[in-house]
């Protein structure tokens, strides 16, 4: 009994942790605002976890542990493998979009010094899944022969990083849907998290940039087996630019925004009365454009 309820008590408080993390990044959250929001006492977080430090690592390992389960789902399925690796960048956008574990997971990722630990590192957690549907999307045939599968890998997860983070429209213009659940902070609060995230970030340059050669070297060991890959994500960008110009002919975008009344956040006054664009919206067709350079088309049902 005693145990059942200390389990209760991490499980709380790890919940809470991933809120407060979710919503202030890690400089900022205190202990103090996530024993309150776990209502515990002190002493009780204390017993659990000794350190900020410990919570966080928490935190990631079970944003890792179901984005991992939801991923590992999806893997199981008898379809055609590339079509189950760009489920699993749905899945994960979703989410992300849904789920603050998830996204403190990934907030905490990038604003600390984390392992390279499928584990603990939510981005090497999908990485690894993307790989290896696509390794069996290679070997089934619907993952296009001259396609190299690590570089196939990384660009479905920038799909899942970028559909997380780059704008969407709203009704009141442009929000990234990453942080689109939180109250915009007051002026002094926003220098003030800019500043903690610049030293902290600061920190982790070292490492990062480590790695970041590690990953260059490897890319261009690869960089002569993605010719014709590079050839056709040019067509895709092609085919975006006259789909853009088709909009801009239906009136769908016009072309004179620069001429028209505008509101403070530089969008026409008239533009916000468009619908919110989901992040799955925007992965849907972002793929639409660059399936053309992976995979073979999909039959008409």
């Amino acid at each position: 009994m005693r145990q059942e309820r200390s389990e209760r008590t991490r499980r709380n408080l790890v919940g809470a942790a991933s809120t407060v993390f979710d919503q202030s990044g890690y400089e900022r959250a205190t202990l103090s605002a996530i024993s309150e929001r776990a209502r515990v006492t002190k002493g009780a977080l204390s017993f659990h976890f000794a350190a900020k430090a410990d919570l966080a690592r928490a935190v990631q390992a079970d944003a890792c542990a179901v984005s991992g389960a939801a991923l590992a789902e999806i893997a199981r399925r008898e379809t055609p493998a590339f079509e189950i690796a760009t489920a699993m960048t749905h899945t994960v956008v979703r989410l992300v979009e849904s789920d603050a574990l998830v996204r403190a997971g990934a907030r905490l990722t990038q604003e600390i010094r984390t392992p390279d630990d499928p584990a603990l590192h939510v981005h090497l957690n999908w990485l690894g899944a993307l790989h290896g549907a696509l390794r069996r999307a290679k070997a089934d045939g619907s993952l296009l022969r001259e396609v190299d599968v690590p570089t196939a890998a990384s660009l479905l997860l920038s799909l899942i990083t970028g559909t997380t983070t780059l704008p969407h429209i709203t009704d009141r213009g442009p929000t990234p849907s990453y942080w689109a659940h939180r109250p915009s902070p007051e002026p002094g609060a926003r220098q003030h998290e800019t500043g903690d995230g610049l030293r902290e970030a600061g920190d982790g340059q070292h490492d990062s940039g480590d790695r970041r050669r590690d990953l260059g070297d490897r890319l261009r060991e690869t960089g002569d087996r993605q010719h014709e890959t590079g050839d056709r994500l040019r067509e895709a960008g092609d085919r975006l630019r006259e789909a853009e110009d088709r909009q801009h002919d239906s009136g769908d975008l016009p072309r004179d925004l620069g001429d028209r009344p505008r509101e403070a956040g530089g969008l026409p006054r008239d533009f916000g009365d468009r619908p919110r664009e989901t992040g799955d919206q925007w992965l849907t067709r972002a793929l639409h454009l660059i399936r053309p350079a992976l995979s073979h088309p999909r039959a008409a049902p």
